[in-house]
């Protein structure tokens, strides 16, 4: 049997990490929303803006990010965020008052910020010339398992030992699987005398016979800023606050647990279902079928009425639209930029995300107060956020001669 390349054991590394960055610290995260609410007494808008302050130390890591890994290698950068992820844990079992939650959430924002998808990407372009899509997909994909089971069994954990327990359990499990990442990850191929995967005829077939030109222009920043804003809000502000969304529709929690831990299974496959249809298919066709299962996702997020299948569809059908806004841009940025200009672009993709997570964390909980608990009126906007995110990145596929 011939031994899997390298590149799939880096792919692996590459996943217990996001698990921990991204998975664990924002999916999995929502669960703690409600309690953290309900036993220390906070305002809707407190809750949201402990949201606020992890985006907006994860934003200000983003900014931060070419400079950081300059002075460290991807390995040790990223080794390094997941040490960072594991404190934050720490701190917010110790956590007492808001001032500091806030803290905990600063520390686990620099983690997110320094070690998810753009080191990530930066790994996955250096060790995959052909498969790089499929790759990210799978590392991402992975970030679903914190929603397979992980809801409901933090659910049990608060209530039977405590929410401060509960994240020094979780803080340990994040320092087991940041460690096994370090152990897997290499900077680049040739720190281990390798190749990277695949041929770069093999990569030209994948791409339908076109070119990474670097197509994109100051003028299409213009529209390309504002959108990813958006991807930003439904997106990052939106999964976040999906329970408190069905907690205001009056579902119980441990209802609410087993929806989030079914969409779970629909993030993973989509995720996964994204690479793969990028590749069978084209970026431009499969913005479109996450684009349209996203905004429907939403749509049904608003009309739950109380329904407890209405409440599973939405999750699901919102979890699967939800690769649009993170292994897409992976892939627009590798479609829209040259290889020379890849880590910049991705970084400016992944940058302009994290803005929209801070710009808009705190307008959900203000809604909220404003319309007597309710987060419908967030989600409707969510909703043109996601309209908006499609028209546009559809109208420079089309522009840079990629529509096919």
């Amino acid at each position: 049997m011939k031994k899997p390349h390298y590149a799939w054991f880096v792919c692996a590394g590459c996943a217990m990490l996001l698990f921990c960055t991204s998975g664990l610290c924002v999916n999995a995260f929502t669960i703690y929303q409600p309690y953290i609410l309900s036993l220390n007494g906070f305002t809707n808008a407190q809750s949201s803006l402990i949201v606020t302050v992890r985006s907006l130390f994860g934003f200000g890591s983003m900014l931060l990010t070419g400079v950081y890994y300059k002075k460290l290698s991807l390995r040790g950068g990223m080794g390094l965020a997941g040490l960072l992820t594991v404190v934050g844990f720490v701190l917010f079992g110790a956590a007492r008052s808001f001032a500091a939650y806030a803290l905990a959430a600063a520390v686990v924002g620099v983690g997110y910020g320094f070690g998810t998808m753009i080191p990530v990407s930066m790994v996955m372009e250096r060790w995959f010339i052909e498969k790089r899509t499929l790759a990210v997909g799978l590392c991402s994909a992975v970030t679903g398992l914190s929603t397979l089971g992980i809801p409901s069994l933090l659910t049990w954990l608060i209530e039977k030992y405590g929410l401060s327990a509960t994240f020094y359990m979780e803080g340990g499990v994040i320092a087991v699987l940041a460690l096994g990442s370090f152990l897997l990850v290499r900077s680049r191929p040739a720190d281990i005398g390798l190749k990277p995967y695949g041929s770069w005829d093999a990569a030209a077939a994948e791409l339908g016979g076109r070119e990474r030109t670097g197509s994109l222009a100051k003028k299409d920043w213009l529209l390309l800023i504002p959108m990813l804003l958006c991807v930003g809000a439904f997106t990052s502000v939106g999964y976040s606050h999906i329970t408190v969304l069905a907690k205001g529709a009056g579902f119980a929690p441990h209802t609410i647990a087993l929806a989030v831990t079914v969409s779970g299974l629909a993030l993973m496959a989509s995720k996964f279902g994204y690479g793969w249809l990028e590749e069978k298919l084209s970026t431009y066709a499969t913005n479109w079928i996450f684009g349209g299962l996203l905004i429907a996702g939403l749509i049904l997020c608003c009309v739950t009425g109380g329904k407890t299948l209405l409440l599973y569809a939405a999750m699901i059908v919102y979890s699967m639209g939800l690769p649009l806004g993170t292994i897409g841009l992976t892939a627009w940025a590798g479609d829209l930029s040259s290889p020379e200009q890849y880590d910049a672009t991705i970084q400016r993709f992944q940058t302009g995300y994290a803005a929209g997570g801070l710009v808009f964390s705190t307008l959900p909980g203000i809604l909220a107060d404003r319309f007597g608990g309710s987060y419908v009126p967030a989600y409707m906007f969510f909703i043109a956020c996601a309209a908006f995110t499609v028209a546009v990145i559809q109208r420079v596929y089309r522009k840079a001669g990629l529509a096919g």
